[in-house]
C-alpha cells in the first residue's frame, strides 16, 4: 500500500512539473512573437517633386458682335390739300318758327270705357289631405271686384266633392289683383264668378 502511494506520488510531482515547463515555454514562445511582430517593415512615403510647373489656361471671352443698326424710317411725303370749306360743311336746320297745327286734330276727352282685367292671379294650394288621398275637383265661386282692384266678399256657390276645396279657392282668390272697370271715366266695382280646378298632375 505505501509503495502504490510513492508511485502516485513521484508520478503527480512529475505531471506537475512537466505542466510548469510547458507553460513556461509556451510564454517564452508567446513574447519572442510579438517582438518579430513589432519589428516589422517600416513603409516610407516620399513626394516627389514635379519637375514642370503648372501651366494655367486663360479662357477669353469671345467678342460680342453689335448688332446692325435699324435702317432709317422712309420718308413720307404728305400732300398738302386745301381745308375743307366751312360753307360745306354747315347743318341746315329746319325751321321751327311755326309751330304744329293742333287744332284741327281729335279733341282729348274723357278716357274710353274699359272691362275688368286681372292683373295677379295666385294658383290655389292643394290641400295635404287630399293629395294624400288621390282626390280631385273644382270649385265655383263669385267675388266682387272693388274700384281699387282688390277682391272682395269671395263665395262658393258649387264644389265638386263638397267642402274639400273651399278653404284653399278662398285663400288664393283674395290674393288676386285686377285693374277695375271703367265706366264714363270712374273706376266702378263688379261681381263675377270662376272656376277653380284641383288637379293632381299640376302638383
Amino acid at each position: 500500500m505505501a509503495v502504490r502511494l510513492g508511485i502516485a506520488a513521484l508520478l503527480a510531482l512529475g505531471i506537475t512539473f512537466g505542466l510548469f515547463y510547458l507553460m513556461q515555454f509556451l510564454i517564452s514562445m508567446g513574447n519572442d512573437r510579438g517582438a518579430d511582430i513589432k519589428k516589422g517593415q517600416v513603409i516610407e512615403f516620399v513626394r516627389l517633386k514635379r519637375d514642370t510647373a503648372t501651366q494655367t489656361r486663360k479662357r477669353e471671352l469671345p467678342k460680342k458682335e453689335k448688332p446692325p443698326e435699324p435702317p432709317p424710317p422712309p420718308e413720307l411725303q404728305m400732300s398738302q390739300t386745301d381745308a375743307p370749306d366751312a360753307n360745306a360743311m354747315a347743318i341746315f336746320a329746319p325751321d321751327l318758327s311755326a309751330g304744329p297745327d293742333l287744332g284741327s286734330g281729335p279733341s282729348l276727352g274723357a278716357p274710353s270705357d274699359s272691362d275688368s282685367v286681372p292683373l295677379v292671379r295666385v294658383p290655389p294650394q292643394y290641400p295635404i289631405r287630399a293629395a294624400e288621398r288621390g282626390i280631385e275637383g273644382w270649385v265655383v265661386l263669385s267675388f266682387t271686384i272693388t274700384a281699387i282692384g282688390t277682391v272682395e266678399n269671395p263665395t262658393v256657390i258649387d264644389a265638386q266633392p263638397k267642402r274639400i276645396f273651399d278653404r284653399a279657392a278662398i285663400r288664393a282668390l283674395k290674393k288676386w289683383k285686377y285693374r277695375p272697370r271703367i265706366v264714363d271715366g270712374v273706376a266702378t266695382s263688379r261681381v263675377e264668378e270662376v272656376k277653380l280646378s284641383f288637379d293632381l298632375d299640376d302638383v
